[in-house]
């Protein structure tokens, strides 16, 4: 139990306990006495002044019952409570959402953003649970982890509060996706041991966890309480927030006119009514479009399903790279998903090469996409092209290999039909016959408009990959088609010769070299420059010559990075929306856009939850950081009058 005002109780207590006791001191105790004449009241008199104005205090039960009453007073002033839910509590684990929806300025000031009143919740709390009182007893362990597309433990198990306070103020937001399931287990693996230094110990109870979200965390329902955990929910934000928001955007250039760029996009309303806003398309920071007039979004569809709408801007001139953006006039209380951008690449004039046969089905594939360059080669030019110029490969976007196995794979992107390459992990077991394939990873940017049900394969090599490879195209016989970005190596194998199925005379044929051409030359990058998803890491093949990268992050902050192999660039993740620039060269001519974009299709849904489902169990919110409190002073306000009830009883009876 602690104290809310003690120091209140204590002057009420020292302002009207003592002179009740004065009182009592001073009273004069006559006894009732019958008399026959009022002659004997100037002898009264004089007793009174005679009478010494102390006497010794008598046990009086009026005076104990009036004394009860005043502490009672008293204790209620200054208001004590019991955490009865921390009760028996030996540790507390504080877990923090630090998502994207934490980012809605409806916080508890309605223009704070969640996640800062959040903390503020969290603090609070650990002022209560090391607050001290009379009758606390020693305050538990607290533990800090922020979550969101991951966790991240900020303070293990401890009962210093000023490390829990830097651990709390120091949490940085996100725009990832919610997600609980490794904050719960960290917490429990960080429970399973009291302290380091003692592996031996265990605690007496399992941990009361706190969360304080908005309770929009997507795998919750997949997440089970085990025996003797306990949870309580803190909700932060509006239970009637609703927020539209722009889901992806997509640029396309004009097959007929590299270089002109059409630009869609989808937006999405989380609320119940339809919503009318205005679509501005952005190229490097500038307006260059407006929709003619608003754009209705509808209401969402269902619970689950937030209202859609597609907008498509007429096609603009971007002979060159470019950032694009889409931005819609919402006024909501989440900004980040107003915008959302897409990295358009500069056309590319691709340069071929066709290493082997050169089958007249796929030189006619290749020939079919325009290219600036393409050259053949027999094995053996290509091999001694090679040893005179080992960048050769690097200069291509894609080098087609037709039947032929280089004696190396070095440094470049590399397509390839019907031979195992020459890398690690790539090993040949024997050959298939009349193939079917079986199962396809649509979702796959080599199979974009790419249909395989009625591929029949005659014969195909059966190659086990290693575990860096993906199988894009599988077969009950093995891999049809595989792929894998390893280092400056990009490669995509097809197990088997065109010219032995019926593939050339399908339209998918064309459609996968097209494909798998546009896949080597971005490097394993998506074909439509679509943009990443906070928690993702940022990666690209970068020029040989940028060793030292200057990384601008959308908050305007730049970071220096040293590349080893700037051919396999990797940063993150990045945990926040917007617009990453990567920069080298003299004088940071050269740049690398990225697009990270908040999934407003999923964390744009911002209306907090009264109530977790969690397993099988119902798990009310609390709405403020002392809910956990039972508040006392009610009920010593109520034993005060039931004392004065009984002393003004008890007065009648002697009266």
């Amino acid at each position: 139990m602690n104290w809310i005002a003690p120091v209140a109780g204590l002057v009420v207590a020292a302002a009207t306990i003592p002179p009740l006791l004065a009182l009592y001191f001073l009273r004069l105790r006559r006894a009732r006495r019958t008399i026959s004449s009022t002659m004997l009241w100037r002898r009264a008199t004089e007793d009174l002044r005679a009478n010494a104005p102390f006497q010794r205090l008598r046990l009086s039960i009026l005076l104990l019952l009036q004394l009860l009453a005043l502490a009672l007073v008293a204790l209620a002033i200054a208001q004590p409570y019991a955490d009865i839910g921390m009760r028996g509590a030996q540790r507390v684990v504080l877990l923090i959402d630090r998502s994207g929806s934490m980012n809605a300025q409806d916080g508890g000031a309605k223009t704070v953003a969640r996640i800062e009143e959040a903390k503020r919740i969290a603090l609070d709390r650990v002022r209560d649970l090391h607050g001290g009182g009379i009758f606390s007893g020693a305050a538990p362990e607290i533990a800090v982890i922020a979550f969101a597309g991951g966790a991240e433990v900020l303070a293990p198990y401890t009962d210093n509060a000023a490390q829990v306070r830097d651990a709390i103020t120091g949490i940085r937001p996100t725009d990832e996706a919610s997600r609980i399931g490794e904050a719960l287990e960290l917490a429990r693996a960080f429970t399973a041991v009291t302290r380091p230094d003692d592996p031996d110990a265990r605690p007496a109870a399992p941990p009361v966890i706190e969360l304080i979200s908005d309770g929009r965390i997507e795998d919750l329902g997949e997440q089970v309480l085990r025996e003797g955990e306990r949870l309580a929910f803190r909700p932060v934000g509006s239970a009637g927030a609703v927020n539209a928001g722009v889901a992806s955007v997509a640029a396309a250039r004009d097959p007929d006119r590299p270089e002109q760029v059409q630009v869609f996009a989808r937006l999405v309303n989380w609320g119940a009514e339809p919503r009318r806003t205005d679509v501005a398309l952005i190229v490097d920071g500038d307006v260059r479009g407006l929709t003619p007039e608003p754009v209705e979004i509808p209401g969402r569809a269902s619970d689950q399903r937030p209202g859609e709408s597609q907008v498509g801007f007429p096609a603009i001139p971007l002979p060159r790279a470019g950032v694009i953006g889409v931005r819609i006039d919402a006024d909501d209380a989440l900004a980040n998903d107003d915008i959302a951008h897409v990295v358009a690449a500069a056309p590319r004039a691709l340069r071929l090469a066709l290493v082997g046969r050169g089958a007249f089905a796929i030189r006619s594939a290749l020939e079919g996409l325009a290219p600036a360059e393409l050259r053949t080669f027999s094995l053996e030019e290509w091999e001694a092209a090679v040893a005179q110029d080992a960048t050769l490969a690097d200069r291509f976007d894609a080098v087609v290999l037709d039947g032929a196995v280089p004696a190396r794979l070095d440094r470049g992107r590399y397509l390839s039909f019907a031979v195992v390459p020459p890398l690690a992990g790539f090993e040949p077991y024997g050959t298939k016959e009349s193939v079917v394939v079986r199962s396809t990873r649509d979702e796959h940017p080599l199979l974009r408009y790419v249909n395989l049900d009625g591929l029949w394969i005659g014969s195909m090599l059966a190659v086990a990959a290693g575990a860096d490879a993906e199988t894009v195209v599988d077969a009950s016989e093995g891999a049809v088609v595989l792929a894998q970005s390893r280092g400056p190596v990009a490669l995509v194998c097809v197990t088997f010769d065109p010219m032995e199925s019926n593939w050339p005379f399908q339209r998918s044929f064309v459609n996968f070299v097209a494909n798998a051409v546009d896949w080597l030359a971005a490097n394993g990058r998506p074909i439509t420059d679509e943009a990443l998803r906070p928690g993702d890491a940022l990666t690209a093949r970068l020029p040989s010559e940028a060793t030292r990268i200057a990384l601008a992050q959308p908050d305007a902050t730049r970071i220096e990075l040293t590349v080893a192999d700037p051919s396999s660039f990797a940063w993150g993740p990045a945990r926040r929306a917007g617009v990453y620039a990567a920069s080298w060269g003299s004088g940071d001519a050269a740049v690398q856009s990225f697009a990270v974009n908040l999934d407003s299709a999923r964390e744009g849904r911002i209306d907090t939850v009264p109530e977790l489902t969690i397993g099988t169990e119902q798990v009310a919110g609390q709405s403020s950081p002392g809910a956990s409190r039972t508040a006392l002073w009610p009920w010593l306000i109520l034993a005060a009058v039931a004392v004065l009830l009984l002393e003004w009883w008890v007065w009648l009876r002697r009266s």
